[in-house]
């Protein structure tokens, strides 16, 4: 399809060039058109303006038409991008905040990256160290996360939220 898209390109350009002089060639008068000589064009006054407009047309063309061909090329599909919006979750009992990062082998999800936070304390959550709270005296300090079960459990849900998805 790709070798394919270019060689439709320029037909479809010759038809429309086909077309614009078969409507408007007999009203063009192509004697003045050929009379234009590059050297007077060029010495013509040209205000500011005239070219802020035109860089600001061209950059809008060019953004509009580069948007077009680069939508279809993201790496994941809708569905998928909506799946890896799911990438936190809150243990309030716990006072645990969970964060991870959901990537596809082929069409499975899993998730990697999974990072346990303390939200027991002021301000921002507080990153594990060794799956446990860095604070002396919290609760989540006496007690170690089990990532690997979390993971488990977290990539089960996963899975599940993936297969209502399709």
């Amino acid at each position: 399809m790709k070798k394919v898209l270019p060689l439709l390109a320029v037909a479809f350009s010759g038809f429309l060039v086909y077309l614009f002089d078969k409507i408007w060639g007999a009203s063009i008068k192509w004697d003045k058109v050929k009379s234009v000589k590059v050297g007077e064009f060029l010495t013509k006054e040209i205000e500011v303006y005239q070219i802020l407009l035109f860089l600001g047309l061209a950059s809008l063309i060019y953004l509009i038409a580069w948007r077009g061909f680069h939508k279809g090329n993201q790496f994941y599909t809708k569905k998928q991008r909506k799946l890896r919006e799911f990438n936190k979750t809150e243990i309030t009992e716990a006072s645990i905040l969970l964060r991870w990062g959901v990537f596809f082998d082929i069409d499975t999800p899993f998730i990697s990256d999974l990072t346990p936070y303390c939200t027991k304390h002021e301000g921002a959550p507080i990153r594990f160290i060794h799956n446990r709270c860095p604070m002396q005296g919290c609760e989540n300090s006496k007690i170690q996360f089990n990532k690997y079960g979390m993971k488990n459990l977290i990539e089960s849900d996963l899975i599940d939220k993936w297969e209502k998805i399709k």
